[in-house]
């Protein structure tokens, strides 16, 4: 019999306390790097990672929009782990926070694709803190 699947909530992220085994080989699955501590960083990272087009620029609507049409992926789910959350400042760790809780729940199970955040479970409290209030402005 297999693990239990990792715990979801309403953000529609997953969390879970072990980082072991998580590469399948079905999946694109991507590491965010550790360390990031500007915006600019996240977002090139994005950029050469999961390959967008030229056109990208480097701006938070691209990043929604970016995670919102894999067409030029094969790979039917897309994986972004978090081993920690970036070092960004609130306001930019908000935004950044719920571009991803609102890329997640765009994707429909009938879609291409489908888009799956992992975060560790130790942040699990921050990260609904941290939307909570994104939510108030």
């Amino acid at each position: 019999m297999g693990a239990a699947a990792p715990a979801r909530d309403a953000t529609g992220f997953r969390f879970v306390a072990d980082f072991q085994g998580r590469v399948n080989g079905a999946s694109f699955y991507w590491r965010l790097p550790s360390g990031i501590a500007r915006k600019d960083e996240l977002l090139r990272a994005f950029h050469r990672a999961l390959w967008f087009p030229d056109v990208f620029t480097f701006e938070w609507d691209a990043l929604f929009d970016g995670l919102c049409d894999f067409s030029w992926m094969s790979d039917r789910t897309i994986i972004l782990v978090h081993e920690t959350l970036p070092r960004l400042p609130d306001s930019d760790l908000r935004h950044y926070l719920s571009i991803l809780r609102d890329a997640v729940r765009w994707w429909r199970e009938d879609e291409p694709h489908k888009l799956e955040v992992v975060f560790p479970e130790w942040e699990r409290r921050r990260i609904e803190r941290l939307l909570e209030t994104s939510d108030l402005h």
